[in-house]
């Protein structure tokens, strides 16, 4: 592939959304800025446009698919976008034709993060109600391995948002069950929080998330998986009654933890996209799950067969 022209795109998302989780949002413009070092310009804002194109975000426009290797990644892109669980061995034996093995890896994690921001974007907007702040791409050289870098941007801000207090555990759990299934990520469907087993989430709650509507969930949780759904599927769908419900349901630090923990969650389209969201490494109870709980920096201390106490 000729190299390509392009310039990397600022992250924009709702002022309130940034004001109230600077560290995270921070941490997301520096992954974003990482994804733009890891892949070519030219082809990481056809897949932008395009992903664009799919939420419905004013940026989309038409994409000149006329290289191949531009022509196949868009291609990829656009099922990575509707629907990561419809991406199969052919799929990835496809990309693999026109991106080399060690660059597809890079080319799913840009991906994820360019598109995401444009979904955080028009969620934020519609939930807060305010303008997009848009924080240029931080200036920095060129990492000597723009793929560890990538990687660990990726992380750092993973950690960050794992970090948020906020929200309690049981509505946590349900918000990144309902990703999982959304997503149909093996790894995750199979993990349980421990945390939110020892706040009240049994089996009969956690079953709940996948008919919501009709369920005798709280309120505040159906608000919040519907903002779930709107994220993880088409942000234009949220309506502004779904949005003012949510505002009166949730508090704005409560709204905002939950769009980032939908982004975090989402990181799976990752694994799903390259087929490594098997739980062949987890421990498993006689039930098929294993459980697990996150440190104080954000990170997972580990997987168990049962649910220890906290």
């Amino acid at each position: 592939m000729t190299e390509l022209g392009g310039t990397p795109r600022p992250v924009s998302l709702a002022g309130p959304l940034r004001s109230l989780r600077p560290e995270a949002t921070g941490l997301l413009d520096v992954a974003c800025g990482r994804a733009w070092d890891a892949v070519d310009h030219g082809l990481l804002d056809a897949l932008r446009t395009r992903a664009a194109v799919l939420l419905g975000h004013p940026d989309g426009r038409r994409v000149d698919t006329a290289d191949p290797t531009v022509g196949a990644c868009v291609e990829f892109a656009e099922q990575f976008v509707i629907d990561v669980s419809g991406i199969g061995e052919a799929e990835r034996d496809a990309l693999r034709r026109h991106v080399d093995e060690d660059a597809v890896t890079d080319v799913v994690r840009a991906l994820f993060l360019v598109e995401y921001a444009l979904r955080l974007e028009l969620v934020s907007t519609r939930l807060f109600d305010e303008p997009v702040v848009a924080a240029p791409v931080p200036p920095s050289g060129r990492p000597a391995g723009p793929s560890a870098a990538l990687r660990a941007a990726l992380t750092e801000y993973q950690d960050a948002v794992v970090r948020g207090e906020v929200l309690d555990p049981v509505l946590t759990e349900l918000v990144r069950l309902r990703c999982a299934r959304m997503h149909n990520c093996r790894i995750c469907q199979t993990l349980r929080l421990a945390d939110a087993r020892d706040a009240g989430a049994d089996d009969a709650v956690t079953a709940a998330v996948d008919r919501y509507e009709t369920s005798d969930l709280d309120e505040r949780i159906k608000a919040a998986l519907r903002i779930t759904d709107a994220l993880i599927t088409m942000p234009t769908t949220l309506s502004p009654e779904a949005a003012a419900d949510a505002r009166a349901l949730l508090t704005p630090d409560e709204l905002a933890e939950l769009c980032l923990d939908v982004s975090k969650w989402s990181t799976q389209k990752v694994h799903v996209a390259l087929g490594t969201d098997a739980p062949d490494r987890l421990p498993l109870g006689a039930d098929g799950v294993s459980w697990f709980r996150f440190d104080r920096d954000g990170r997972v201390a580990g997987f168990s067969a049962r649910p220890e106490p906290g």
